[in-house]
């Protein structure tokens, strides 16, 4: 990662972007069917469909961010611009993953357990999360030069990794409303066939949207960096 420029991975993403936007669009339409073939819940009715936004956002904001933490501790020690660059573009992504999942969990849980809030373990580390992605956005805004923003973003987010084993195992260290895993437990998913198919279709189209935004991101951030270093030499 650190042996590879910004401009190098640029160009790599451009040349790759197209074919992961048709991929993705063919694994949402394969999503949506699958979707809106399964049978309705016997206890939820309808309603347990948003599952497959909820879940699959949920691993992607944890995902997303653990990219951040490691991409940002190999651009600190190894000083490399590619691994702090792949942290800033990431960072928007996960936090529309992370408010998509508070907004579709709020939508579930009121539907469900009768409110939109609980101040319970996951949903309140999930709040957390979101807050550092926004407070990570802030401070790649708050500094003139994008090296300071970057390094200051970079300790936030390597702090933040402190949370995500919190967000993963809450339901585990403390009494929730929210259900314990699914999928990744011990003993393997506890979910049938078609629901683990369709969570696993859902990710991956999302997975792959993530893919197509970062690249995009990250091409305007190249772009975004040339201009200022042409200013600074112009002066």
């Amino acid at each position: 990662m650190f042996a590879i420029t910004p401009n190098i991975l640029s160009n790599f993403l451009n040349s790759i972007v197209k074919y992961i936007l048709l991929l993705c669009v063919i694994l949402f339409s394969v999503s949506a069917i699958l979707i809106i073939l399964l049978e309705n819940d016997y206890y939820q009715g309808i309603s347990f469909k948003i599952m497959f936004i909820h879940v699959p956002t949920a691993w992607l904001s944890l995902l997303i961010f653990l990219s951040m933490g490691v991409s940002s501790v190999i651009g600190l020690i190894f000083k490399s611009p590619t691994s702090l660059t792949i942290s800033r573009a990431l960072s928007p992504i996960g936090l529309i993953m992370s408010i998509v999942v508070l907004v579709t969990g709020s939508i579930w849980g009121n539907l469900t357990w009768g409110t939109y809030w609980v101040w319970d373990a996951r949903l309140t580390s999930m709040l957390i999360l979101s807050f550092i992605y926004l407070g990570h956005i802030l401070l790649l805004y708050s500094f003139d030069h994008f090296q300071k923003a970057d390094f200051a973003a970079s300790i936030l987010a390597i702090i933040g990794l402190v949370n995500l084993p919190i967000v993963k195992f809450s339901v585990d260290w403390w009494t929730t409303l929210h259900q314990s895993s699914s999928v990744f437990k011990i003993g393997g998913p506890s979910i049938t066939n078609d629901y683990l198919i369709t969570l696993l279709v859902s990710f991956f189209a999302l997975f792959l949207l993530s893919i197509y935004w970062f690249s995009n991101i990250f091409y305007i951030i190249i772009e975004n960096r040339k201009i200022e270093r042409l200013k600074i030499l112009n002066r």
